[in-house]
Formats: C-alpha cells, sequence, structure tokens
C-alpha cells in the first residue's frame, strides 16, 4: 500500500524546518500547498482528493489541513506534526504579532510613514556596511530601499505593539476575540473531529475543549515532535517511515526559519518567561492553559517512550 506523510504546518520554525527536510527527500514528490486565504481550511474529504489526484507524492504539507488525517483504503496516512510549550508558544506568538522592532525596541508597525522610511533606510545603510566592511559611507554604494515589512493588522497585533508582553497577555485574557491566542490553543488543534471544529466552552479561566478527544488524537500520530527538541524528535522518524518503507534522511543544515537557538533549557525558558509576569497574571495564564500543559507533558512522555518505534 502507497504511503503518504501529511505535514499539518502549524509553527513556522519547525514546521519550515521540516518542510525542509521532506524537500531534501522528496523534491517535487513533496506537495505544499495552501487555500488563497489565510482563513482557510482544508477538511479530510478535500485533502483525501489532493492526495489521490498527486498519486506520485509522497508527502503532503500544509498550514491550513486540519486532524485527524484522512481515511483511505487507497494509502497510508502518517500524520507527522509538532507541539510547542504552550507557554513558549504564548512568548512566540507574541513576538510575531509585535513584528520587527527598531534597536530601541520601538516596533515598526507603529512607527508614522516618515519614521518607518527613515528606518528602513537606516537598515539598509547598515546592510551596506557590512557588506562592505572598511568602506567610508561616502563611498559606499547607493543602498537599495528595503521594502517594509507586513505587519499583523488584526487586533491581537495592534495590542502586541502597544504593549510589553505581560500586558498583551492582560489584553488577550479580558478580550472574547482575542483569548483563543493564549488559551488551550493546541488543545484545541489536537480535538477536531472528522469535518467538524472542536467543541468548545468558555470559562471564568479561559477557553475549555474535549481533553480526551485532544488527547487521543495526539497518541495516534505517527510523527510526533517537539519544537524544543526538533532535531533528536525529526531523527526518531526515520527508523518510524523505514517500518513502512520509506527512507528519510537529515540534511546537514536541518534547521529553517528559526529565530533564536536558546541555549538554555525548556524548562528554564519558560520560568524565565513566567517570572516576568505579576505573580497575579502569572497564576491566571497557567489556569488558562491547564489543558495545553496536559496535552504538552502527554506529547513529551509519548516520544520519550519511543510510542512509535
Amino acid at each position: 500500500m502507497r504511503t503518504v506523510i501529511i505535514h499539518y504546518h502549524i509553527y513556522k520554525n519547525a514546521g519550515t524546518s521540516f518542510d525542509h527536510v521532506l524537500t531534501h527527500n522528496f523534491g517535487d514528490r513533496h506537495e505544499l500547498f495552501d487555500g488563497p486565504f489565510p482563513f482557510f481550511t482544508i477538511d479530510q474529504e478535500q485533502l483525501d482528493r489532493i492526495i489521490m489526484r498527486r498519486l506520485n507524492a509522497v508527502a503532503f504539507s500544509s498550514h491550513q489541513i486540519m486532524l485527524p488525517p484522512p481515511s483511505s483504503l487507497d494509502y497510508r496516512a502518517l500524520a507527522a506534526i509538532f507541539v510547542r510549550n504552550p507557554f513558549l508558544r504564548i512568548a512566540s506568538i507574541y513576538r510575531f504579532k509585535r513584528g520587527p522592532e527598531r534597536p530601541d525596541g520601538t516596533p515598526l508597525g507603529s512607527l508614522s510613514p516618515a519614521d518607518l522610511r527613515a528606518e528602513l533606510a537606516r537598515q539598509a545603510l547598515e546592510m551596506q556596511r557590512a557588506q562592505n566592511p572598511g568602506l567610508p559611507d561616502d563611498k559606499l554604494p547607493p543602498p537599495e530601499p528595503l521594502p517594509a515589512p507586513e505587519f499583523d493588522v488584526t487586533s491581537a497585533g495592534d495590542a502586541a505593539r502597544a504593549h510589553d508582553l505581560a500586558g498583551w497577555i492582560d489584553y488577550c485574557l479580558g478580550s472574547a476575540a482575542d483569548i483563543g491566542n493564549i488559551s488551550n490553543a493546541q488543545t484545541r488543534f489536537f480535538a477536531c473531529q472528522f469535518r467538524l471544529r472542536p467543541v468548545h466552552a468558555r470559562t471564568e479561566e479561559g477557553i475549555v475543549y474535549d481533553l480526551g478527544a485532544a488527547l487521543r488524537t495526539v497518541a495516534s500520530v505517527e510523527l510526533l515532535g517537539r519544537t524544543e527538541h526538533f532535531e533528536a524528535d525529526v531523527a526518531r522518524f526515520g527508523d518510524i517511515l523505514a517500518q513502512h518503507g520509506v527512507t528519510l534522511r537529515l540534511p546537514e543544515d536541518t534547521r529553517h526559519n528559526v529565530t533564536h537557538a536558546a541555549a538554555d533549557s525548556t524548562a528554564q525558558r519558560v520560568e524565565a518567561m513566567l517570572s516576568s509576569l505579576p505573580p497575579a497574571l502569572r497564576d491566571r495564564l497557567i489556569d488558562a492553559n491547564r489543558q495545553d500543559v496536559a496535552l504538552y507533558d502527554r506529547a513529551c512522555a509519548l516520544i520519550e517512550q519511543d510510542h512509535r518505534v
């Protein structure tokens, strides 16, 4: 039976890095696709049609496909997905929504048009200096103007540019529209049912989902990894795939689109993030993510037990 890898790309750093691994191994037999708008979703029947119309493809990657994977008598679908510590995920979302900053910490997205042009001109000049070390400024080639970055224009993006991390978390916890950014978001993804959005309820602490369904789904993912342990977890995938007749080799440059590589342990980074918050806000954030913590802990236990090797 044909075996296909279905990569659920939900995190930019681990997801992009794993896409690189898949393309390195399968070339044009790795299909990467999304709908025309970021709010689109691709359900299991639509994904099944894509798989059946790309008979030579081995791997399929998308930001918009939904768990669980499709069921078929024509192919064996192996899901690949990376989870992340929920608190490090929240800090990463804040940085993404806040966007790039000036050296003084001011978000570029909050600058006036004139100040933004001045900052982009400064960055272009710095790039020319780096590319031409030792040349005085008056001898440098005229720098090419840098395009303005795309900014997150959602209400959560506006709030991230207006607040520090603590202020943004406090805003999201109090916003009916934006609390989903910081409350059990990974549980939401894993709690989806076939062609259905996950059942959920709003509580005093945050949003809760069917944790039992999410835990069953995470246990069924053959290629399960963590962004904090990307290389080690992807190294396991080769043995798992070999059982299904698929060869996966890691390229030397495995990591792609990584914002920063932290030397500290996951526990140290989590504690540093949480300890930066006022105690009452820290407690509220922990309460709002108890399901995500349980899900992440279960994923770690499954991986450490080599549940698919």
